[in-house]
């Protein structure tokens, strides 16, 4: 797997679900469900919709929920939903308006936090 991101650009806008295990940097606008392994939105990103992943990483905008093992809501973040989380990091500056709740992976809270497994017919599409 390729240690390199997908990059959705500033002069981008998706309306769907992205899922994949790589990363995804998110510098445009998403709109609807991201599930992927690291999840990056930028200072001018946007991201409507629930986020699963690994590790979430927000500057820019995001609304709805997310679920991951690690969120960083950096100064400039705005994150309106509820949190999900193992470990999180809320910088000076950030902004969240909802609830957190954190769900310990080593008591069995790593299944909240983990892609739901594509069935076997998508399975096969996605390799």
């Amino acid at each position: 797997m390729s240690k390199v991101p997908s990059i959705i650009s500033a002069d981008m806008t998706v309306r769907g679900d992205l899922i994949g295990g790589g990363d995804l940097q998110v510098e445009g606008k998403v709109f609807g469900t991201i599930e992927v392994g690291h999840l990056v939105i930028t200072k001018n990103g946007a991201v409507e919709g629930a986020i699963v992943a690994k590790a979430v990483a927000i500057s820019g905008l995001h609304v709805g929920t997310i679920r991951a093992g690690a969120v960083t809501l950096e100064t400039t973040a705005k994150v309106q939903g509820d949190i999900l989380y193992d470990v999180l990091q809320i910088e000076n500056g950030a902004q969240l308006e909802g609830q957190c709740k954190r769900v310990s992976v080593s008591t069995g809270g790593d299944k909240l936090l983990s892609p739901p497994e594509l069935p076997p017919a998508e399975r096969s599409e996605a390799a």
